[in-house]
């Protein structure tokens, strides 16, 4: 059995795959460059099984969170879990193509079950995609929030852009020096004695496969703004409402809320709250440049 340790945001979590899923680490180190520990302790625990001789029905290519009275093919994927992992009715359960998540909220334990379907296979993205969902909620569970927005650092200070698709992250972060941001799409927030910090992940749309630094997942920025991108003109920095920046933290910018349990949503919105009331957000007019840099 081989294992590999990750850290994210102070966290932990060590990643082992049975026989047949032991091969799947391997590219998963290039993937998680800057964030590996050669050896130690963690108290987050995913396991990782696959079977390669059963073929069961793909799920679609959109996350969805599944349940135990689903149709009777659905019920024999979770059966093939359930050898392996203790399932309730409390349990999350999330499907992703080839690919179970499975976690019961507090127990530090995760597991995910790949399988083949007929047709075209995708184990690595399953599993790349579940880990990312896997991170978003197991940040919650260390009230941790991971967010759907570009973490940057700029003038020592941390700024949170966050936006719709499209919006500008990824632009924004490519007009700060690499070494500064800390992601161009998932960025950790995390309060700690009162203040609150943003950490990296190894999750990124634009530079997922960058050269990072061996101790990368140490860089930490202590948070000054929350910035909503908005593509329009003139150039400008606007104060926002801060409960009208708590309803589009929560309805956007939240990384898997939408799969998230009662309990995971309750710490969610407990955190937004307590990020909003902290930290001045603001409303930035942008246009494709680095004016911008102006106003902070």
């Amino acid at each position: 059995m081989k294992e590999l340790i990750i850290v994210i945001a102070g966290i932990a979590v060590a990643i082992s795959g049975d026989e047949k899923a032991a091969p799947l680490l391997t590219p998963l180190k290039g993937l998680f460059r800057g964030f590996l520990l050669p050896r130690g302790d963690a108290a987050t625990e995913v396991a990782l099984s696959y079977e390669n001789f059963v073929h069961l029905r793909k799920f679609k290519a959109e996350p969805l969170r599944i349940s135990t009275a689903k149709d009777r093919e659905t019920t024999r994927i979770i059966n093939h879990v359930a050898k392996r992992y203790p399932i309730s009715e409390k349990t999350l359960l999330i499907g992703f193509l080839n690919g179970v998540l499975a976690y019961n909220v507090h127990s530090h334990k995760f597991h995910i079950f790949l399988f083949r379907s007929k047709g075209e296979n995708f184990l690595m993205g399953s599993l790349y995609k579940l880990l990312f969902i896997l991170t978003s909620l197991l940040m919650v569970d260390n009230k941790r929030l991971l967010v759907h927005g570009a973490g940057l650092r700029i003038n020592r200070q941390g700024n949170l852009f966050l936006g719709l698709s499209g919006a500008g992250k990824s632009t924004v972060a490519g007009y700060v020096p690499i070494g500064d941001v800390l992601s161009d799409d998932a960025t950790v927030v995390e309060e700690r004695g009162g203040l609150f910090k943003i950490h990296p992940s190894p999750f990124s749309q634009i530079n997922s496969l960058a050269r990072k630094g061996k101790n990368h997942y140490r860089q930490e920025c202590p948070l000054a703004r929350i910035i909503f991108l908005k593509k329009a003109e003139p150039l400008a920095l606007n104060r926002r409402d801060r409960q009208a920046a708590l309803a589009e933290l929560l309805l956007f910018h939240i990384h898997y809320f939408n799969l998230m349990d009662r309990e995971l949503k309750t710490s969610v919105f407990n955190c937004c709250c307590d990020l909003c009331a902290s930290i001045p957000s603001f409303d930035m007019h942008f246009q494709k440049d680095n004016s911008f840099l102006t106003l902070l």
